[in-house]
């Protein structure tokens, strides 16, 4: 019962984090953004991607990034580069 409580504590401690890291992706975005589109509007995507390319977390400002594919040619240039560490 406790370790169960402790997993589902640690669970949302990871989560939360997670979240936090998309969210100051995006605010990076935005104060470096040259675009009025971005900088005023908001619309920009921040997420964090496993390894095959399957969404982690997102930012909640603008569009989500189901919207827009994300290029295969570009998750297996991702894993050529991280093999290669």
């Amino acid at each position: 019962m406790f370790a169960s409580a402790l997993g589902k504590i640690h669970q949302q401690v990871m989560w939360n984090r997670l979240i936090a890291v998309v969210e100051e992706q995006a605010q990076a975005i935005l104060r470096t953004a040259f675009g009025s589109v971005v900088r005023e509007a908001g619309d920009l995507s921040a997420g964090v991607y496993d390894l095959e390319g399957h969404m982690l977390a997102q930012a909640v400002t603008g569009p989500p990034v189901t919207s827009t594919p994300w290029p295969a040619p570009s998750i297996i240039s991702l894993k050529g580069f991280l093999s290669k560490l």
